[in-house]
Order: C-alpha cells, then structure tokens, then sequence
C-alpha cells in the first residue's frame, strides 16, 4: 500500500511539473506587454538614407504595436564588418539591410532567419508580386533569406552640357569603344599643360568599384567567376577590360581613378558610373544636365543586378515577428512605388511598378525609367563577390591597374589567385 502510494505521488508531482513546464512554455509564447521595439540597421546615405528613415517614420506612426528604430551603420563593407563584430558580441540588430551578395555569407553560417515558415502564413501568391529577378537573390539553398528592398543596376552618368560643349550629341555613348573616344573628345587642358576637365571616372572603392568593372567584363562576353567559383579573370574578355581602363589613365590621359561623385558634380569629369540608386543625389544636386544611361555594351549589352536585400539575424521570437511586419510594409507597394520615385532604385514587385503615382511620376521624368528598361539585361553579380574579401580583393585589383600602373595580365593572375585563395580558406 505505501509502495503505491509513493507511486502515486512521484506520479502526482511529475504531472504538476509538468503542468508548471507547459504553463512557462505557455507564458513564454504570449505577446509582451506594450509596444516591441526592434532595430534596423540601415546603409546609405543622402536621398537613399532619408527615404528609408521616412519608410520607418511611416510605419512607426501606422502602428501602435511596434516601435522600429533605424541605425545608420555606413557603408555595405561596414555593415558587413559590424555584424560579423555583433555576431561575436551576441548583439545582433533584428534586420539589416545587406548589399545582395552578402547575404550568402551569412546564410551559410546560420545567422539569418529563415523565412520560409514566415511565407507560409501569407497569402498563396504573396510571392508572386516580387519582380523573380529581384527576388531570387534572397534565396540560399533553396530557402529564402531576404527580399529585395532597394535593388539596382550599374548606370552610366553623363553630363550633357559637356557634350555639346566638346561637339558631341547629347547622349551618352553606347559601347566602350565610343566610350573611350568621347573620353577623348571631352578632356581639356589648358594652355599650362593642366588638364581642368577629364573624360571619365573610373570607381576603386570597396563598395561598387568591382560591379562597375563585372558590368564592362560582361559586355565583353566574359565572366570574372562562375556560379561555381571558378575564376575567370586571366581570360581574354577581363584582359581586355583591365587594358582599356589602364591605357585610358595612362596613355590616353583621358580617365582618373575617382572614388566620389563630387568629382562628376565639380565638373572635374565628364562620365562617371552609379548605381540606380544615385540617380536622386545626382539630379537634384547637379547644376547641368545629367544624362543616366545604360552601362556600355560591347560585344552585348548585360550588366550585374545590384542593391539590397532586407534580412533578419534576430533570435526573438516576438521580435523576428515585429521584423516580419516591417519586411512587409518597407518592401510591399506603397513603400516601393516611393523609394523608386525618390530614389532611383527599381521597385521590387509587379505592383509598384505599375502604382498610379510612380507610373505618372516616369511619365513626366523619363530618364527615370532607364533602370527599368535596362532590367532586361541583368544578370546575378560575380559569385566571388559573396567572399568574405572578394570585393577588397577586387578593390586592390584595380588599384595596381589604374594607381600603380601594374601589366594587366600580372594583375589578374594574382588576383585570381587571391580569389582562389579566399575561397578555399574562409567560404568551401
């Protein structure tokens, strides 16, 4: 009888633990008292920056029940730095705004959510309104990582004033050919032997100097690397690319390294590359003309998509939630018919490109629309680019090509074997 007796008290207890166990799981899964409040870190600045602090601000007043607070963390390199420092620190932002190719890195190593489950309780086609191009970008895996928020291509900028000045037609040139004789036509030096005008600016930095340097290898008919992360830089197409850009600087005279815009805006060169998202910067600070044009061709027209990717790293469950809410509204219609207008980037989905606003907003601005038209020869960017030092490694790259004044061949073979070291060593 006591033999039973205990039985049923171990018994007893073990049920109440129990019980106490699904009451704490259960208090664990109710919603937090009040508003939850999460943190974006967000990238770019000028016209990009203030138009997401206004997509925050929109949001925020829309909502009583979360609170989103923006955190500008510099440019895509830095917030590449910092993250992997706050995955270290074990204080992660809840979402981040990544350049595209970064995502990879991160999906790999199990930092970001995945949102798949997040999908499943949304509509049946709620993917079907994001423009595939765009979207795939967020997938690792077959999983998908992120959504496509502030997604560009690399743009040409010309000013048009400088062309009619130097007798040349009031468009910009339309393969690297004839990029390099306007370049000519439009470098001007003085009676002192000082040039006060340059042809074109040739990007170095970390951040979009190698998109700039993909986009001319494709037009070629190259590739810096495959899907597979085979290197093809020694190849003729990037030979040739690394060749003119070098013998611009330094036989023609006619190109200088640059690192910023203000270069184009000073009116110290003619040509300039950015991405779609520049466009709002350079239009309304420039007091000429600027014409945004197509990347030029070669042997075709093709340059590497680019931009951002809004993903998730919080471990939350309520504020992965309060993420998602946000994710939606930032990359949903009204808000990307609003970055596209204000920004130049392209809207993301099939519904912001034909919001009323935005498609009477191109109507009157046209030049606009050159994003747009030039989505049909994108293609994803160089897989290296997803390296953790793949894009330094290009930015040094063209810094012996265009500083250093190093043989071109010597250059993308050392490069190549740096990309292939970097991959082996910190991603296989």
């Amino acid at each position: 009888m006591k033999k039973r007796s205990l039985i049923w008290i171990l018994l007893l207890v073990a049920m109440l633990v129990s019980t106490g166990s699904l009451w704490a799981a259960a208090q664990a899964e109710q919603k937090p008292e009040g508003p939850i409040k999460i943190v974006y870190w967000r990238s770019l600045t000028g016209v990009a920056g203030d138009s997401q602090d206004e997509i925050v601000r929109r949001f925020n007043e829309s909502r009583s029940d979360i609170i989103v607070e923006a955190q500008f963390q510099g440019a895509y390199a830095e917030i590449l730095q910092k993250l992997q420092a706050a995955l270290a620190a074990g204080e992660v932002p809840d979402l981040v705004l990544l350049d595209s190719p970064h995502l990879q890195i991160f999906a790999k190593d199990g930092v970001l959510v995945n949102l798949d489950d997040f999908v499943k309780k949304e509509k049946a086609d709620f993917l079907k309104d994001y423009i595939p191009g765009l979207l795939a970008d967020g997938y690792y895996q077959g999983s998908l990582y992120a959504l496509p928020v502030l997604r560009s291509t690399p743009l040409l900028y010309v000013n048009g004033d400088m062309l009619e000045a130097a007798g040349l037609p009031r468009r910009a040139p339309a393969t690297w050919d004839e990029f390099r004789e306007y370049s000519k036509k439009l470098t001007i030096t003085n009676a002192a032997g000082e040039q006060i005008q340059v042809g074109a600016g040739f990007t170095t930095t970390v951040t979009s100097g190698h998109w700039y340097f993909q986009g001319a290898v494709y037009a070629y008919g190259g590739l810096v690397s495959d899907e597979n992360f085979g290197v093809h830089l020694i190849e003729e197409p990037a030979v040739a690319v690394a060749t003119l850009w070098q013998d611009m600087v330094f036989k023609d005279k006619t190109a200088i390294p640059s690192n910023s815009h203000n270069d184009f805006l000073n009116k110290k060169v003619a040509m300039v590359f950015g991405s779609t998202g520049s466009m709002g910067n350079l239009v309304s600070r420039a007091d000429f003309q600027v014409i945004p044009a197509f990347l030029p061709g070669q042997k075709q027209n093709l340059v590497p998509v680019g931009g951002s990717v809004l993903a998730m790293p919080s471990s939350d469950k309520w504020r992965q939630w309060a993420a998602w809410e946000f994710m939606k509204f930032m990359t949903g219609t009204e808000s990307q018919a609003y970055l596209a207008e204000k920004t130049g980037y392209m809207p993301n989905s099939t519904s912001a490109r034909n919001h009323p606003d935005l498609v009477a907003y191109y109507a009157k601005n046209p030049h606009w629309k050159v994003a747009l038209d030039q989505l049909q020869y994108v293609r994803p960017q160089a897989s290296v680019i997803s390296l953790p030092k793949g894009t330094e490694i290009i930015r040094q790259m063209l810094e012996k090509l265009l500083i250093a004044q190093i043989d071109p061949k010597q250059v993308m073979e050392e490069t190549k074997a740096e990309l292939e070291k970097e991959y082996n060593e910190n991603f296989k």
